[in-house]
């Protein structure tokens, strides 16, 4: 667990449940519309990381409460039209983390601040007021203090009244160069009088360089050109423009008996923006296992961070900026969502991409795996030549792990599992740290009835991230391993959250069978019903003549769609 200073924005709908009785339909469409297309668009490229939703709101949690605000704001601004009425609240406190949510008394001072907000309204704390009064332009009217449960001490709270500003809808877009984007690596300082980790903190760095090229999606500047920068501070701004860098790493190692502690962060070469941080403390006992160590937890937080920053710049710039890379990765950010509409726009822009770089490789990965799932899931009947647009990316880009990752997701789609095991191995050996490739083999081998090998690479995705759009997936293959274990508490426990992360009906069915199984009748009669009216025009048949008839789990979802009368 970590214990951390964090801004906090929570948010839900006033009178959900009573706007669900009149019309359940009209109120969830109104509700994934604002979720979809107005909160995760915003939040998201600010810095923001969305803790998770809540049915009928969310938690999201800033570096500054500045942001959390202007994002606060803009989410209110842009909901001015949607049916359904927001209340806000914005705090700053402290937080513990658990790796899957947030806890604290901040967190409980910004819930009691947004039961008293309007409707469409913001409330904050009085430390929140103290920072951005003089900072965002706004109207802040006095509430007084607030009794909180479980807090000793009123807390002092303001409304926020505000103006619809044209300007927060365009700050966040920057022109940026259309190649593909750039890495420097600076040499970590030895911020520790023994000189003999000298040699330590530049085999570091050399490795972490090495690991780094291993992302496909960038370019990473050689040891030679960053080594020049050994023993200096240099501005990191003047380093981007120098080496004509998107993205600036630099680190610091210091020793103190036999702990050695270890600073990371990723910088933004444009502008010396913060984009990730790491710090962890390691007991020195063998050199070069610690080497491994650092480099490992480097590497893997470093892929995230930057896949994120490349999707959330490509999700904000203008798509007439865009070049064949950002359209590609905007493609990609739309497979990602797993949504019916993202795959037509998935496809869109993949081919907007081979338009003006018909050699992209990546643009034509996305364009067969979006293409295929869409099949898959009943979303559209094209039947192109995926396959054959997975196998012209590998052709294009042979080193390239995801494009070797979609493969194998399309070959597991069609029945064929040896061949999909074989490409996702080549992906993980490409990129050990590739969370697709590592929940791909994890959900061939769990229906391939592999479950305790299977659940082993799921748990590897899990540790590398528990929040990226694909984790809903990972938490649907664990609970089919358990689930094929005759375990259906465990099974129902990771469904359950699979449901949070995956707003797509696979995994609500799955929900229902595995309540079926625990003679949970009246909860199975509940779902049911809220199945049927969030996803009426869905075959669910349709959807299931399409999955491989292999396994004995495969055989115990069919029987329990038989049973429930699904099928």
């Amino acid at each position: 667990m970590e214990r951390r200073l964090a801004a906090v924005l929570i948010s839900d709908v006033m009178d959900y449940t009573r706007l669900l009785e009149e019309n359940t339909e009209r109120t969830v469409a109104a509700w994934s519309d604002a979720r979809d297309n107005v909160i995760e668009p915003i939040i998201i490229p600010s810095d923001g990381r969305i803790v998770k939703f809540t049915g009928d709101g969310f938690l999201a949690e800033f570096n500054t409460v500045q942001a959390a605000l202007e994002c606060a704001i803009e989410i209110q601004n842009k909901l001015s039209d949607n049916p359904l009425k927001f209340r806000m609240a914005v705090n700053m406190g402290d937080i513990i983390d658990d790796g899957r949510d947030i806890h604290g008394e901040g967190i409980n001072i910004a819930a009691r601040l947004e039961s008293i907000a309007e409707p469409g309204g913001i409330c904050i704390s009085g430390d929140v007021f103290n920072q951005v009064r003089n900072r965002i332009k706004a109207e802040y009217e006095d509430l007084g203090p607030q009794e909180v449960k479980n807090v000793s001490n009123p807390v002092q709270a303001y409304k926020v009244r505000f103006e619809i500003n044209k300007q927060n809808n365009t700050t966040q877009k920057k022109s940026v160069n259309k190649e593909r984007p750039t890495l420097a690596i600076l040499p970590f300082d030895n911020m520790s009088s023994d000189g003999e980790l000298e040699y330590f903190a530049d085999g570091v760095t050399e490795d972490i360089i090495t690991a780094a090229s291993k992302f496909k999606f960038l370019n990473v500047i050689a040891r030679n050109s960053v080594f020049v920068y050994k023993g200096q501070s240099p501005d990191i701004v003047q380093v981007g423009k120098d080496l004509n860098a998107r993205y600036v790493v630099e680190g610091s190692i210091r020793k103190s008996g036999n702990r050695a502690r270890v600073n990371v962060q990723l910088i933004k070469g444009m502008d010396g923006g913060h984009l990730w941080a790491e710090r962890f403390e390691k007991n020195v006992e063998d050199i070069f296992d610690l080497q491994d160590q650092i480099v490992d937890t480097v590497s893997k937080g470093l892929n995230l961070a930057l896949l994120d920053a490349e999707r959330n710049l490509a999700m904000t710039m203008p798509e007439e900026e865009m070049g064949a890379w950002e359209l590609s990765h905007r493609a990609n950010w739309h497979f990602y969502r797993h949504q019916k509409e993202d795959f037509k726009e998935a496809v869109r822009f993949a081919n907007k991409s081979l338009e003006i770089d018909e050699n992209n490789p990546i643009a034509w990965a996305v364009k067969g795996v979006a293409g295929d799932t869409s099949d898959f899931l009943g979303y559209s009947n094209d039947r192109l030549d995926n396959i054959g647009f997975l196998k012209k990316s590998i052709e294009l880009g042979p080193t390239d792990p995801l494009c070797h990752a979609y493969l194998g997701h399309v070959y597991n789609s069609k029945g064929d599992q040896q061949n999909a095991i074989a490409c996702y191995k080549k992906s993980i050996s490409l990129n050990p740290n590739l969370q697709f490739g590592l929940m791909g083999l994890g959900w061939v081998l769990v229906f391939s009835d592999q479950f305790s090998e299977g659940r082993d690479y799921l748990e590897k995705a899990i540790a590398i991230s528990d929040n990226s759009p694909i984790t809903g997936r990972v938490y649907i293959a664990l609970s089919m391993s358990y689930f094929g274990e005759e375990n259906n508490d465990e099974a129902v426990k990771w469904i359950n959250q699979a449901v949070v992360m995956n707003s797509q009906f696979p995994s609500k069915l799955i929900r229902i069978v595995i309540q079926h199984n625990l003679g949970n009748n009246e909860e199975v009669k509940t779902l049911k019903e809220s199945f049927n009216n969030e996803y009426p025009g869905v075959s669910i048949k349709a959807w299931w003549d399409r999955w491989p008839r292999k396994g004995f789990v495969i055989e115990k979802l069919g029987k329990g769609l038989i049973d429930l009368g699904l099928l």
